[in-house]
Parts: C-alpha cells; sequence; structure tokens
C-alpha cells in the first residue's frame, strides 16, 4: 500500500503530487469528462506512475466522488511501464480511496493506493 497526496491542476484538469509506500515516487492524474448522476461524480482517468529511480508506470481507472462528503474511491490497473524490472506488475490491478479537501487552493486529495496481483 502507498499513501497519495495530490493537488488539482487546471492544464490538463487533473491531479499531481507524490506515492509514499509500497511504490514511491510522483503521479499524475488526467482526467476524462466526467458525469454527475445526484451528489455524485463518475469519473474514468488515466495516471501516470514516476518511480524514485525513473521507471515510468502508465494506466486508468474508473470512480466515483461523493459531492456530499468529498470522499473518492476508484479501482484500475496498470497497463504498461518502461523497464524491463517491471514488467511483472503490469496487470496489477490498483484500488484508490481518499477525501478531497476543498477549502484550500488548490485543492488537496489525500488517500491510499492498494495494490493487488491479477487474477
Amino acid at each position: 500500500m502507498s499513501t497519495m497526496e495530490v493537488d488539482l491542476v487546471q492544464e490538463p484538469l487533473g491531479w499531481t503530487g507524490t506515492l509514499e509506500g509500497a511504490i514511491t515516487g510522483t503521479i499524475a492524474i488526467v482526467e476524462n469528462p466526467a458525469t454527475f448522476p445526484g451528489t455524485t461524480e463518475h469519473f474514468d482517468d488515466s495516471f501516470t506512475i514516476t518511480t524514485t529511480d525513473g521507471t515510468v508506470m502508465k494506466g486508468g481507472d474508473t470512480g466515483v466522488f461523493n459531492l456530499k462528503m468529498f470522499k473518492a474511491v476508484a479501482n484500475g490497473a496498470i497497463t504498461e511501464v518502461s523497464s524491463p524490472d517491471w514488467e511483472w506488475i503490469v496487470g496489477y490491478k490498483l484500488h484508490f480511496s481518499g477525501t478531497a479537501d476543498l477549502s484550500v487552493t488548490p485543492w488537496h486529495f489525500s488517500g491510499i493506493v492498494m495494490m493487488m496481483p491479477p487474477e
């Protein structure tokens, strides 16, 4: 498991920040257009993780953000890596969860990222 601390960026729309734990490095999340049924945002996005040793991991996820509680959950997978040493992680599933703080500028999201091996 890794902790995630990211801030909202406008161009391209998404989040950037850090991961600490099982994977340590930076993460950039780019959001695709979302839908807003009721008090939730349903989203899908792509992410790029750059580990402290320079390995780049890419993937995507889908999730839901509760617009009243400011909590989000998402599930996705790693689809490609830049290093042969990390090829074993392609296909690993990722689960993101956490809470956004919309009282600060830029908005901030704190959460966790859990990895599970493919089935």
